[in-house]
């Protein structure tokens, strides 16, 4: 009988590994072959370019300031926050330059930012602001989003401190109303319950408590939520609260109203949806309803404005989702329950059960 020695043993042993291994290969080869068309159009995930240029995720502004039709979803999406964000008068250009005269400066606590996009298109608007200095912290329950917006959030500042080291004509910044800068440090994001602030950690704690501005440090605090507020559970008001009188931040949201006239099977259709979405029973309040609850949380009654947008957002998103579908069925692929989706706005629009608002408050003055 032959003996090996160990190291033939072991070369045996290798050269048996990699056979094994590209029998392995080969065999999987084969069977997908065999099991998919390679002539069909599953090739299109090969197509897609990565970062991906946008992950925006809200139903959508539709209508350009022109009045005309918008018919991209980014851009859409993108038109809904800089509604809100103009309604609030972060934008007036007027307010701009007297912000910038007096060395003012803005801290925003941002609940469900999504992978990104709301954070940096919220920065590119505070660059034009006049503001003197600029926090940011967002809040959001799901960890892919907060990596993702992280990764997104580094790029662009890399992005932009390059442009400004080496500015050209299409460096927008050149413009800038102040000398403010943004800052990757200047942006903090965490996983967490927005809707519940006792079940934040010490350190989120901190960080959101950090807006509050000690020793005057921010003059303008402002609560973000766009397109979210309606999911939160129990509701609304811990964190209405906790904006109002721990952080003395105003409001500017979008979110979901009930029809004051909607007759009561329509209502209690509304509410069954509402649960399907995963949202409270009763997370559909009326525009009153809605009022009284900013005010029990310490919002100025007086200052309340409520927008109704519901024309130019549930038609629009829409029209964009049957010409997506249609367009993606072209290659084989399917929107899934996204279909649905658009059948329940389908019917928001044409029912006007459910009211889309752009809502701004302010917080009651401090007594002296």
């Amino acid at each position: 009988m032959v003996s090996l020695t160990a190291s033939q043993g072991l070369a045996i042993g290798f050269v048996g590994g990699a056979a094994a291994t590209v029998i392995f290969i080969a065999l999987a080869a084969f069977v997908f072959l065999r099991t998919s068309d390679i002539y069909g159009l599953g090739h299109w995930k090969l197509n897609i370019r990565t970062p991906l240029p946008s992950m925006w995720m809200n139903v959508g502004y539709w209508k350009k300031q022109d009045g005309g039709r918008i018919i991209h979803f980014d851009e859409a999406a993108a038109n809904l926050l800089r509604k809100v964000v103009t309604t609030a008068g972060l934008l007036d250009q007027g307010a701009a330059a007297c912000r910038s005269k007096r060395n003012e400066t803005l801290a925003i606590l941002d609940l469900g930012f999504g992978c990104g996009d709301q954070t940096w298109e919220l920065a590119r608007m505070v660059l034009s602001g006049g503001w003197h200095d600029f926090r940011y912290v967002g809040l959001t329950l799901n960890e892919a989003q907060v990596q993702t917006a992280s990764r997104k959030i580094c790029r662009q500042v890399a992005t932009l401190d390059a442009q400004l080291e080496h500015p050209d004509e299409s460096t927008t910044t050149a413009a800038t109303p102040s000398s403010l800068t943004l800052r990757a440090d200047a942006f903090h994001l965490f996983r967490a319950n927005a809707a519940r602030p006792e079940t934040w950690a010490p350190r989120i704690r901190e960080a959101v408590d950090s807006l509050s501005g000690e020793n005057g440090r921010f003059t303008s605090r402002w609560l973000l939520a766009l397109d979210c507020l309606y999911h939160f559970s129990p509701s609304r008001r811990p964190v209405f609260e906790y904006a109002a009188r721990r952080l003395d931040a105003n409001l500017m949201a979008f979110d979901l109203l009930l029809s004051d006239t909607a007759p009561a099977r329509d209502v209690w259709a509304a509410r069954a949806v509402g649960v399907f979405m995963g949202c409270p029973l009763r997370t559909f309040l009326t525009e009153a309803e809605y009022r009284e609850q900013l005010v029990a949380c310490g919002y100025d009654g007086e200052s309340v404005t409520i927008r109704d947008i519901t024309d130019d957002v549930f038609a629009g998103l829409v029209d964009f989702l049957d010409r997506q579908e249609r367009a993606l069925g072209q290659y084989g692929i399917s929107l899934g329950g996204f279909k649905l989706a658009a059948r329940l706005f389908r019917w928001f629009a044409e029912s006007k059960v459910v009211r889309a608002v752009i809502v701004v408050a302010h917080t009651k003055e401090k007594s002296t």
